[in-house]
Order: C-alpha cells, then structure tokens, then sequence
C-alpha cells in the first residue's frame, strides 16, 4: 500500500506546473537582449627597441597604417590636429601627415625627432576613433619603414620599433 501511495504522490508531483494555468511570462517573450556595440578610442604606443638600454636616437620616420574601422580626424590640410599625435618625451617635435586618408585603412608618414636625443623607450602616443563593433589588436596595425637618425641624420642600424594599443 506504501508503494502505491508513493506512486501516486509521484505522478501528482510530477503533473503539476505543466498546463495553461501559469499565463506569465519571463518578461522578454524568449528574445536575448544583447547590448548595441558604440564606438570608442584607442591608444596606439609606439616604442623603440635598441642594441642596448641607453641607445640614443635624435630623430625617427615611419609609415603607420591603421586597420578597416579604426581612423583618425584630419584638418582641411591632411595632417593630424594638435593632440591627436603625442610625443613621450617632452619638447620632441612630432609631425603626422597622411598618404591615404580613403578606405579601408588611413595611411600616415610620421616624423618625430628631438634636438638633444632620446633614449629607446617610449616614443610617442596616436589617439584614434574606433567604430562600433570593430575590436582591433596591435597586430592589426602596420608600421612600415622605420627609420631612426642619429644628429647628423645617418641611419642607426638596430633601432627597431613596436606597437602597444589600450582600447576603451
């Protein structure tokens, strides 16, 4: 007789909950609310790397190219508005102009140089606009033809450069 009670106390349990006497409902009919993408920034570093740790360089070209959806804002002039191009030591000269401003990608020469040299390290900051959706890395960059200069504008052989990127 126990067994049988607990059978029927089982099948009770179990048909409860399940026919149309519960009309609520979760809220948002099943449909996943997912977050529309914005856009933001992103700060590209550009660091040097040299033979030794106190290698000095008075002056550095390169061409920067940046990725599909990641640009920059230009002046009537084609170069890069004060801020947007920030040098990491004080009273270095930068300057940034562009050699292909359509899509996909902008394409920029920048010079950097100071008149009393600087040590490898850090070298200069590039602030960009990143469109919505689009989530670049640093591998994503390309930076051409790097060139650093010592003060009478000869080539330093070793001096290499690299790209970090924060995002927001």
């Amino acid at each position: 007789m126990r067994v049988l009670w607990l059978v029927i106390l089982c099948l009770f349990l179990g048909a409860c909950g399940g026919g149309s006497g519960s009309t609520g409902n979760s809220g948002d009919d099943g449909n996943v609310l997912t977050p529309e993408p914005v856009p933001g920034t992103a700060r590209l570093g550009i660091v040097t790397l040299g033979p030794a740790a106190d290698s000095v360089l008075y002056a550095a070209q390169f061409t920067l190219r940046l990725p599909p959806g990641v640009t920059l804002p230009s002046t009537s002039a084609s170069v890069l508005p004060e801020g947007v191009l920030v040098p990491a030591v004080s009273g270095s000269y930068t300057g940034a102009s562009f050699l292909q401003a359509a899509a996909p990608g902008q394409v920029l020469l920048v010079n950097l140089a100071h008149p009393a040299g600087l040590t490898v390290g850090p070298l200069a900051t590039l602030t960009c606009q990143v469109a919505a959706g689009v989530a670049p890395t640093a591998d994503t960059f390309t930076l051409e033809s790097f060139s650093a200069r010592d003060a009478n504008g000869a080539v330093l052989p070793g001096i290499t450069a690299r790209l970090t990127l924060q995002t927001q």
